[in-house]
């Protein structure tokens, strides 16, 4: 199975997502993409630093989310926004959902972008605790 997390410049919160999964479904292929990234690039410090102190396994460089990654048997994205532009851009998906939906909760993920450490960890806390229950719910399906 291949899960790929979405959001906006893979630089935060899909990195982080991607190494929490790698970690808790070790023997799934995981991935992160974003709808505007830079081919490539780094992510951000912070995030990095949660990926470090937590012992992850790293995540890969930003990639920008393309038609290619539809052939991926589930997508996880950060926001309702995230989700729609993808249907915007490739038409509707019956493999995309937040990550909250997919979870069994409403809501987003908050961006932490520009914010302090205290904000990337708030995030770090819920990806953590999120992915734990699609884990559950993957390996009960």
């Amino acid at each position: 199975m291949k899960i790929i997390f979405v959001c906006t410049g893979n630089t935060c919160r899909s990195p982080l997502a991607e190494s929490i999964a790698k970690a808790k479904l070790a023997h799934y292929t995981i991935e992160s993409r974003g709808l505007y990234a830079n081919n490539g690039g780094a992510i951000s410090t912070h995030s990095q630093a949660i990926i470090n102190k937590q012992q992850l396994p790293q995540p890969s460089h930003t990639q920008m989310f393309t038609e290619t990654d539809l052939q991926a048997d589930l997508i996880l994205t950060m926001s309702t926004t995230h989700k729609d532009t993808i249907s915007y851009m490739f038409g509707q998906q019956n493999h995309v959902f937040t990550i909250k939906e997919y979870a069994g909760y409403q809501g987003e993920v908050s961006d932490p972008f520009g914010a302090d450490e205290g904000a990337y960890d708030a995030v770090f806390e819920e990806l953590n605790t999120l992915i734990e229950k699609i884990k559950i719910k993957i390996l009960t399906q």
